[in-house]
């Protein structure tokens, strides 16, 4: 188990498929209650999801399920993982009606061993709430979401983090109908809980700030809509860096709402500095899949691949960006290890005039 857990970790997922396939074989029967069963396939479930492979995982979720149904039996909270995992799936695949059975069973395993005003009954209840907003059954969403909110608030008081989330579930599924009158104040009072909680810079605000302001700009409300842009940009772009990738949606929102008020020239830059960051991402992209071709010998592909980066950085750079140079330094290494010494030599005298060129005053 620990060899599989491992080369999860390292990313050989083939390799972890076969080491707990190989444990499955062993332990699995239909009266087993090896616990490595149970640890075995919820490795293999993660392992799956992570390949991107779905096929196989109804099964693997329906397997688990009876495990613990014989050792718990099947009115025990703690089929509730299962169950929900399995929901989870059936959602993915619309699968709508058995989803919705999986998370009823759950809401009823939980209400008869927890209580009805227990929070993991909320948890439930929140489940079956965004189900049926996704549906459009307004009513059942509704009342789904409004009981879990009653019991969040009496369980865990109304300012607790978790009404937040409450909160905006049923926001949201107003929001998706266009009802925005209700919408605003839940997403306002969210926003409120999480301020006092976390403090006015935490990047769990961004989500909230970000819906509260689409808001206001469906309703062209667009001052108090570039404010909450501006504010969810400035969090964001503190937590993850001004070029992180996910920073681009925040600068393209923010310039929607300049382009709405035909405010072109503030617009530009940020739809300039997106389409930068978004560049710079591919050149990434691409430079780590070079890197794994080589790494595997394949130097015709890799080599295309770091012509391409290349190409594309000194499109969006200019030929003597010292942005340049990470990339110039991968194509060199390859070349190195493809015993093309005398191209990589070239390719490294092209980063020391970089640097040399950046080094000389203006």
């Amino acid at each position: 188990m620990a060899a599989a857990r491992q080369a999860y970790e390292q990313g050989r997922y083939a390799e972890a498929e076969t080491l707990l396939k190989t444990t499955l074989k062993e332990v699995d029967s239909f009266e087993s209650q090896d616990p490595r069963l149970a640890a075995s396939l919820e490795l293999l479930i993660t392992v799956y999801r992570a390949e991107g492979k779905p096929e196989p995982l109804e099964s693997l979720y329906r397997r688990l399920l009876a495990f613990h149904e014989r050792g718990l039996g099947i009115e025990d909270p703690g089929l509730a993982p299962a169950l929900n995992g399995l929901a989870s799936l059936y959602l993915a695949m619309r699968k709508f009606e058995e989803a919705e059975a999986a998370y009823q069973r759950v809401l009823a395993i939980r209400e008869k061993a927890l209580g009805a005003e227990h929070p993991e009954v909320a948890a439930s209840l929140e489940n079956l709430g965004a189900l049926y907003a996704g549906q459009m059954k307004t009513a059942a969403g509704e009342q789904a979401y409004q009981r879990a909110l009653t019991i969040r608030e009496k369980a865990q008081g109304p300012e607790h983090p978790s009404v937040a989330g409450t909160l905006d579930g049923l926001a949201g599924m107003y929001r998706d109908l266009g009802k925005y009158a209700p919408a605003e104040p839940l997403y306002q009072r969210a926003l409120a809980i999480r301020e006092k909680a976390l403090g006015p810079d935490h990047a769990d605000l961004v989500p909230t700030l970000d819906n509260l302001a689409w808001i206001h700009f469906a309703q062209r409300k667009f001052l108090s809509a570039e404010a909450l842009y501006r504010r969810s940009l400035a969090v964001w772009t503190k937590a993850v860096g001004p070029n992180h990738s996910s920073v681009a949606p925040a600068l393209d929102h923010l310039a929607a709402v300049y382009v709405a008020q035909d405010r072109f020239a503030e617009a530009e830059p940020l739809y300039q500095r997106a389409l930068g960051i978004r560049e710079q991402a591919a050149i990434e992209n691409l430079g780590n899949l070079a890197t794994v071709y080589a790494g595997q010998k394949k130097f015709a592909p890799a080599e295309a691949l770091h012509r391409w980066a290349l190409y594309t950085a000194e499109r969006s750079l200019g030929p003597d960006d010292r942005a340049l140079i990470p990339v110039l330094s991968r194509y060199a290494e390859m070349l190195s290890a493809m015993g093309r010494g005398q191209d990589a030599a070239t390719m490294r005298a092209r980063i020391s005039a970089i640097y040399e060129r950046a080094r000389q005053p203006r």
